[in-house]
Parts: C-alpha cells; sequence; structure tokens
C-alpha cells in the first residue's frame, strides 16, 4: 500500500507542484487575504445619570438620561482611507450630547445627526490598531436598545462587542434598630 502511494507522489509530484498545485495555492491565498475583514466596536461602559423626569432650561423634559460609551479600534490589518459610522439607538430616544475622542484631539470629528436618536461620523485616514472613542448621553430610553453599523465602505464590516463590566448590586434589607447593632 505505501509503495504504491509513493510511485503514485514521485510520478507526480511535478503536476502536483506545478501548475494544478500553484492554481490551487493561489486560489487558498486570495480567497483569505480577499475575505471581508472585522472591525470591532466595543460597548464598553454605560450609566444611569437620572430616571426620573428632568426640566431642561430651554423647557423641554426628558424622563431619563443614559450615558454610553463605545470603542471602535481597527483590527482589519489595512489602513481604511475613508468610512461612515452610524449609531442609533431606542426610536423616542433623544442624542443631548455627544464627545469623540481620537489622537488628534477631543471631538475632532463632527457628528451629522439626521434624526434626534442618531448619530454619524466620517473618519478618513483610519490606520491600523487605532482607536475612536465615542460618549453619548441620552434622554428617553425606553428599551436600551442600540445600533452600530457602517457605510461607505468596501472590504469590512463592524462587528459590535458587549465588553461592559458586571456590576454587582448592592442587596439593602430594611431591619429594626435591634438587628443594626447585632
Amino acid at each position: 500500500m505505501i509503495d504504491h502511494l509513493l510511485k503514485f507522489i514521485s510520478t507526480n509530484y511535478p503536476y502536483l507542484l506545478g501548475g494544478i498545485g500553484g492554481a490551487f495555492l493561489t486560489i487558498l491565498y486570495n480567497r483569505w487575504g480577499n475575505r471581508i475583514k472585522k472591525m470591532d466596536c466595543c460597548y464598553v461602559d454605560d450609566d444611569t445619570i437620572t430616571k426620573i423626569p428632568i426640566l431642561t432650561d430651554t423647557g423641554e423634559q426628558h424622563n431619563n438620561i443614559y450615558t454610553k460609551e463605545f470603542h471602535l479600534k481597527n483590527t482589519t490589518g489595512k489602513d481604511i482611507a475613508s468610512f461612515k459610522i452610524i449609531f442609533e439607538f431606542d426610536a423616542d430616544a433623544k442624542i443631548i450630547k455627544q464627545d469623540t475622542f481620537c489622537k488628534t484631539g477631543k471631538n475632532a470629528i463632527k457628528a451629522k445627526n439626521k434624526k434626534p436618536s442618531e448619530s454619524s461620523y466620517i473618519i478618513k485616514n483610519f490606520n491600523r490598531n487605532e482607536e475612536f472613542r465615542f460618549y453619548f448621553d441620552i434622554a428617553n430610553v425606553s428599551n436600551d436598545h442600540y445600533n452600530v453599523t457602517e457605510a461607505d465602505c468596501l472590504g469590512f464590516k463592524i462587528v459590535v462587542k458587549d465588553k461592559r463590566k458586571p456590576t454587582i448590586k448592592n442587596k439593602s434589607k430594611v431591619v429594626t434598630k435591634d438587628m443594626i447593632n447585632l
């Protein structure tokens, strides 16, 4: 059995290493190298500013206010000339404050808001392993839903990962004065 296998390999190795083998290796390399890359957008932190209704200085009332933080990191392995990232929250929510931070400084890129619950940014010259941070204060959150997507780009997609640290809620209990002193 082994003799037949060695004889087959010795008679056919020019074909395996030549045209057929080279074409097969080229196809594998192109499929692996030209696949759609993934860019990580991590949902890092969220916090509740208030859950009670608040009246602003302009006379607008917000039922609640939450803060959310996202980190976008170029994990694609290539430099990207330009693309648009879109953050969208609950339909009835309103973004009341938004900040960005990158290597050029705070709020170096400006947001374009088509809807009160949506914010989009055009990111240019995004090099490998660079990071952008996005901070949002959002009012009137009902379902706490969000969506992060990309637009005007080729060769990659944004994958959202939840990297929030679990918080431990302290359980409190009403007791009598006698129980406190024990």
